[in-house]
């Protein structure tokens, strides 16, 4: 499944809280394949491929296990799953 969290923010986000965002999506849905995808100021994008889809109640997790990244965050959303064929 090919699941897209899209995600506002209201200030930059650095490098570093990023990648311990995207660590812990990776940490929480074991197996899975995250990447950050487009982004412009104030929304960013976070592909996550897996066997099955994310919950935003998982990505909400990880966001609040990063209370410095919390104030960044205005808001998280997730497009419908995709399921992606077999090749």
């Amino acid at each position: 499944m090919k699941t897209v969290l899209e995600i506002e923010t209201t200030k930059p986000i650095g490098t570093r809280e990023l990648n311990g965002f995207l660590s812990g999506i990776a940490a929480a849905v074991p197996g899975c394949f995250v990447s950050q995808g487009p982004s412009t100021r104030g929304r960013l994008t976070v592909t996550v491929l897996s066997s099955t889809a994310l919950a935003l109640e998982v990505a909400e997790q990880v966001l609040e296990s990063l209370p410095h990244l919390c104030d960044s965050i205005a808001s998280l959303s997730l497009h419908e799953p995709v399921r992606r064929a077999a090749r």
